[in-house]
C-alpha cells in the first residue's frame, strides 16, 4: 500500500492569457465563481477529499494571490482579522506559496512544487476547471492511489474537433468502469490521428514515478516544459491510470469566458439566499441600451483619481510566503 497524499498543488503562476485584459489587474484565479473565486473551489475541493495541505505555486506579478490567503494590513483594519476565517479561508499554518520564476508551462510549475515537497506525493488540482459536484472524482483518485501506487489523470471525454487542444490519452480498459489504463499521452494531437477523444483534465495524482521522469524533459520550442511529456513517459511503462469525469461530477472550465459565465449561472441559479434566482434570462440585456450609459461611463474617466495605491502596499506585512 502506498504512502497517503497530505498535499495539494495549486499552479496560479500563468499568464492568464484567456481571460484578459481583466486577468491583467485581477489574477484569474480570484475572479469570482459564485460566491468565492476560483481558487478557493479547488482548495475546498481537496479539503473535502481529505487533503490537509495546501501549496500554491503562484508569481511575483500577482501579489494579490498571498494577500487572499494571508491578509493585508487594509482588509484586516477595515474587517478584522476574523475577515479571513468567515471568508472560509484555511489558516497560515496549512497554505505555502512559492513563486515560479517565470512562466514556463505547467511542467516546470510541477517541477518547482516537486522541490519544494521533497520525495512526497501529492494531487495536481488546475484552478481553471471547477468541479462543481464536489470532490467525488479526486477521492476516487486518491484512494486508488493509496491501494495502488500508481500516479492518475482525470479524463473527460469531448468532441472530436476539440482534442488539438488538449493534452490527449490513449486507453485501455481497466478492471472496472471508473478505472481505465493510459497507454500513452500525447499534447494537443490533430482530430485525424488522436489515438482516442479523451483529453487531460484538470485532476492528477502525481507520484514519484512521474515526478522523476519529469525531471528528465527538456522545454520545448515555446520554452515551456510539458508535463504531458512525463505522463506519457510512465504510461509506456504501464504505471498511469485514468478517471473519466462524470456529469455529475459537474466540471466547468473558468479560465475562459464562456465557461465563467456558465458557471456563474450555475452557481446563482442554485443560491438559496439569493432573492431573486439568476437564470440565464437575468442576463440577456432588456430595455435600455448600453450605448446610453457610455456618456456617464466616460465621465467617470475625465476626472483624475483622488489616489494612487502602490501594489507593494497590498502585501504589507503577509506573513508564510516563500520566493
Amino acid at each position: 500500500m502506498a504512502r497517503r497524499i497530505r498535499t495539494a498543488v495549486i499552479p496560479a503562476g500563468g499568464v492568464g492569457t484567456r481571460m484578459l485584459p481583466a486577468s491583467s489587474a485581477v489574477p484569474k484565479e480570484l475572479l469570482p465563481v459564485g460566491r468565492k473565486p476560483a481558487i478557493q473551489w479547488a482548495i475546498n475541493e481537496a479539503l473535502d477529499a481529505g487533503i490537509e495541505q495546501i501549496l500554491v505555486i503562484s508569481s511575483s506579478r500577482k501579489p494579490s494571490i498571498a494577500a487572499y490567503f494571508f491578509g493585508n494590513k487594509r482588509s484586516e483594519d477595515l474587517f478584522g482579522r476574523s475577515n479571513r476565517r468567515r471568508r472560509g479561508i484555511l489558516p497560515n499554518s496549512q497554505v505555502r506559496i512559492v513563486n515560479q520564476p517565470s512562466a514556463r508551462g505547467l511542467g516546470d510549475a510541477v517541477r518547482i512544487a516537486h522541490l519544494a515537497l521533497g520525495a512526497e506525493p501529492f494531487a495536481l488540482l488546475l484552478p481553471d476547471e471547477i468541479l462543481l459536484g464536489g470532490s467525488r472524482l479526486l477521492r476516487v483518485m486518491l484512494d486508488d492511489f493509496e491501494r495502488t501506487g500508481e500516479s492518475g489523470i482525470s479524463l473527460l471525454r469531448v468532441d472530436p474537433t476539440m482534442i488539438e487542444f488538449y493534452g490527449c490519452a490513449q486507453v485501455t480498459p481497466g478492471p472496472d468502469d471508473e478505472r481505465l489504463s493510459v497507454t500513452a499521452c500525447i499534447e494537443k494531437p490533430h482530430p485525424l490521428t488522436a489515438p482516442s477523444y479523451f483529453a487531460i483534465s484538470g485532476r492528477y495524482v502525481l507520484g514519484p514515478d512521474v515526478l522523476d521522469l519529469l525531471d528528465t524533459v527538456e522545454a520545448d520550442e515555446t520554452g515551456e516544459v510539458q508535463l504531458t511529456t512525463a505522463l506519457d513517459l510512465a504510461a509506456s511503462t504501464g504505471g498511469l491510470a485514468g478517471f473519466v469525469v462524470r456529469e455529475e461530477d459537474g466540471r466547468v472550465d473558468v479560465g475562459n469566458w464562456q465557461g465563467w459565465q456558465e458557471a456563474n449561472v450555475r452557481c446563482f441559479a442554485d443560491d438559496a439566499a439569493l432573492e431573486t434566482p439568476v437564470s440565464v434570462i437575468d442576463l440577456q440585456l432588456t430595455g435600455r441600451d448600453v450605448t446610453d450609459m457610455q456618456p456617464a461611463v466616460a465621465s467617470i474617466f475625465d476626472k483624475p483619481p483622488t489616489s494612487v495605491i502602490h501594489p507593494s502596499d497590498e502585501l504589507n506585512g503577509h506573513a508564510g510566503v516563500a520566493s
